[in-house]
């Protein structure tokens, strides 16, 4: 699945090396986010909010293999929380989006549908 993204802005950010970082960028969440929070040892209390470090792609000019859920846990606020939450919906959105249009795309219903007509056309030619 290539990776969808949504980007946004947190509308109080993060201080981070005395720099406010609030511009963001998350990924659609799987379970194998799931698992790896669980095999983390997170309580089950927290394990919304490692997933979430786990999909945050960007976040300001924090580098990505620091954005942790201990970071999160010791400076994100709760309207920032939201607000990544609500990007996370959104990336279900377009998600969702895609599944929508390639419903109503004409697909062949099998991959023989695809082969019968280049198997007629070419049953006149003798090899």
């Amino acid at each position: 699945m290539s990776k969808l993204t949504h980007s946004d802005k947190l509308p109080f950010g993060i201080l981070y090396n005395g720099v406010l970082q609030q511009d963001f960028t998350v990924r659609l969440a799987t379970v194998g986010d799931e698992i790896a929070v669980m095999e983390d040892g997170v309580s089950d209390a927290g394990v919304s909010t490692a997933v979430m470090a786990r999909v945050l792609v960007k976040l300001g000019d924090i580098p990505p293999d620091e954005i942790t859920y201990e970071l999160l846990c010791d400076n994100l606020i709760a309207d920032d929380y939201n607000a990544i939450n609500t990007a996370r919906d959104e990336v279900k959105k377009k998600l969702s989006a895609l599944r929508s249009a390639s419903a109503t795309t004409a697909l062949p219903l099998s991959d023989s549908d695809n082969t019968a007509t280049a198997k007629s056309a070419s049953a006149g030619l003798a090899l």
